[in-house]
């Protein structure tokens, strides 16, 4: 089962999906489609601090600068997030076909800039192993939300393989995970979820077919 959120469940904000397996995918999940319409959880600056707190996937000091910023900074905030997120989603889709040799030295550079706001300077680099992440600590600074975020998203480059990390296989899901264990291969967001219903589809498609079958009347 996935993983929920331990904060209140309401329909105003519904809680995180926490099946990613790495704050990076947790974060690509942030937005994802239940039902027919879309549920962006980080719509708003509100929004975006409310799943910073219930995700955990940056320090809880982090998630307090966001709820301490008045409304329009709280939302720009909140615009930034949105765009790191469909930008990484469109980078990860390359990266997962074609490893590091499929990210442009744009893509390390854009990283790179928003991890510089932090209050610990990382950089993504190309290394005779393929990617490599360095760290050094430059202080405190509340306001390095972008920075966590972004740290997540390079970390995910480094530390897992690009067979690693993929999409549902249902069509209708937008929903990333990280798949580290051995054994089967790892398909479905959820088995109790996507994984049934494709169970459930393909047993009436057996049935359809049976039924069209001879002696069907």
């Amino acid at each position: 089962m996935p993983r929920q959120a331990s904060a209140p469940d309401t329909a105003a904000n519904p809680l995180p999906m926490l099946i990613g397996g790495h704050g990076a995918l947790d974060f690509l999940n942030s937005v994802f489609t239940p039902a027919d319409v879309p549920i962006d959880l980080l719509a708003t600056g509100a929004g975006l601090a409310t799943w910073l707190q219930a995700s955990g996937v940056v320090p809880t000091a982090l998630a307090e600068a966001v709820r301490g910023l008045d409304t329009p900074q709280a939302d720009a905030l909140a615009a930034e997030s949105r765009a790191l997120r469909d930008w990484f989603r469109a980078t990860l889709q390359r990266w997962t076909k074609g490893g590091a040799a499929a990210l442009l030295p744009a893509d390390l550079e854009h990283l790179n800039a928003l991890m510089a706001r932090g209050s610990q300077r990382r950089r993504l680099a190309r290394s005779a192993l393929g990617l490599s992440l360095t760290s050094q600590d430059v202080g405190a600074d509340a306001a390095a939300v972008l920075a966590a975020l972004a740290g997540l998203c390079a970390d995910l480059l480094v530390g897992h393989g690009q067979d690693q990390v993929r999409r549902c296989e249902n069509p209708a899901c937008t929903l990333w995970f990280a798949d580290t264990k051995r054994g089967p291969r790892r398909r479905w967001c959820s088995m109790a979820a996507c994984g049934n219903r494709h169970k459930v589809a393909a047993h009436r498609a057996r049935a359809r077919t049976d039924g069209a079958g001879p002696g069907a009347a």
